[in-house]
């Protein structure tokens, strides 16, 4: 019996679409173990707590974390479950999880910072900093064929912060992500989801991106949104951009100033003990594709992905997400720019262009621009691939982290149990 997962383009994508406004939100400012002090009514939280239960009970997952955060004050989380089916330990706000594509937004945020700065322009084309996409090829028929013509315009920052620069996945059908599997163009997979014939990954950032651009494009950049690995492309613009490695851009620049210590491309050894066990639904019962101590985790990839390589902790998250919400800030730190917080959770698609029929997208998560059941315009984010789902409400400050383990994403409406 086969144990990778089966991913397609929702898989990846999952309930995130109608996380951002999350109905649950407005009321889930109580406190677990104050919650007679809470000025929000305690059904929104309780509501919270009795998910994560059920999922557990029902041995949907092994666990599940979630944090509500508000302004400026702690924190709050509810839980159920362990970090495995088999393993003793209970989940928390430390424990430590796979984020994959959580790691979209990280990588926006890192861009709208250098954006801000002066170092990159939002509509600057990405080959004066990597030549290889001067001169883009479009697959004239992606579904069958890599025969191409010229593309009609450059590929942009704006571009890969918003998945329209024509990129694709390597487990989107076609024949350019076939192509991608191939040549080892799979950032963030490193053994589960690989497949037999697939290429091996590329040595760095730099020559995994110059490789991408060897290949055709889907699309003509900036006419369409499709799901990519456009961040992970972003990852060596900024690496080349800030003249660092990206990951030690990434720690300098968000993860110590955050003090997101339990977030990076690999789990230690110290932390092994908090690091949750990864299942495949095969059949309603939960197969266990990723275990630690013998972790893919346990090493770094051949390079840092930066659409999908992430470990995370549902506190680190939700420092970020916080961060979002209150424009930058930490507290009393200013993290990023206003500026820079303004552009991520903005909508940055080009004109015409549109996420799901009607919505928007900003810097790597996205942007609800119309409102619906359940959505509250302007809020911002993402989800994983492992189940996890994340979201910012700039105009109320508050943020929600959710961190569970499953693959593949859309086997539960997630999202939707979650009350939008």
């Amino acid at each position: 019996m086969s144990m990778q997962p089966s991913f397609d383009r929702r898989s990846l994508i999952g309930g995130i679409a109608a996380f951002g406004g999350l109905a649950l939100l407005p009321g889930c400012t109580a406190t677990p173990a104050r919650v007679e002090t809470a000025a929000a009514p305690v059904r929104s939280w309780t509501a919270l707590k009795a998910l994560a239960d059920r999922y557990v009970a029902q041995r949907k997952v092994a666990g599940m974390i979630i944090g509500v955060g508000t302004g400026d004050a702690p924190a709050v989380y509810t839980g159920a479950g362990a970090l495995g089916l088999l393993r003793d330990t209970p989940v928390d706000a430390k424990s430590i999880w796979r984020i994959y594509s959580m790691t979209k937004p990280v990588t926006g945020v890192l861009a709208a910072q250098l954006i801000s700065e002066g170092k990159l322009g939002l509509d600057q084309p990405i080959a004066e900093i990597i030549p290889a996409f001067r001169a883009m090829k479009v697959a004239t028929d992606p579904a069958r064929s890599l025969e191409v013509r010229a593309a009609s315009g450059p590929i942009t920052v704006r571009h890969l912060l918003t998945h329209t620069a024509g990129l694709t996945y390597h487990f989107q059908p076609g024949a350019v992500g076939k192509a991608y599997r191939r040549f080892g163009l799979m950032p963030g997979t490193r053994t589960v989801g690989r497949e037999a014939g697939d290429g091996e990954s590329p040595g760095s950032l730099q020559a995994f991106a110059n490789a991408v651009a060897e290949l055709p494009l889907v699309a003509d950049p900036g006419t369409t949104w499709h799901y990519s690995i456009a961040l992970d492309v972003l990852g060596a613009v900024i690496e080349k951009a800030a003249g660092k490695p990206f990951e030690t851009v990434m720690q300098e620049r968000l993860l110590t100033p955050l003090a997101m210590h339990d977030t990076g491309f690999a789990v230690p050894a110290a932390a092994m003990n908090r690091f949750a066990t990864n299942y495949l639904l095969q059949s309603n019962n939960l197969v266990p594709i990723d275990t630690p101590p013998r972790t893919e985790y346990a090493v770094p990839a051949s390079f840092p992905a930066g659409g999908g390589g992430l470990v995370s902790t549902a506190a680190d998250y939700m420092r970020f997400m916080r961060m979002v919400a209150n424009g930058g800030r930490d507290g009393t730190a200013q993290i990023i720019s206003p500026e820079a917080a303004k552009l991520t959770v903005s909508n940055l698609l080009p004109a015409g262009v549109f996420y799901e029929g009607n919505q928007g997208y900003g810097a790597g998560g996205r942007v609800v621009i119309a409102p619906g059941p359940g959505l509250i315009p302007g809020s911002y984010g993402w989800g994983g691939a492992a189940g996890t789902l994340a979201s910012a409400l700039p105009a109320q400050k508050l943020s929600i982290v959710l961190m569970t383990q499953y693959m593949p994403q859309q086997a539960y409406p997630l999202a939707q149990d979650l009350g939008v």
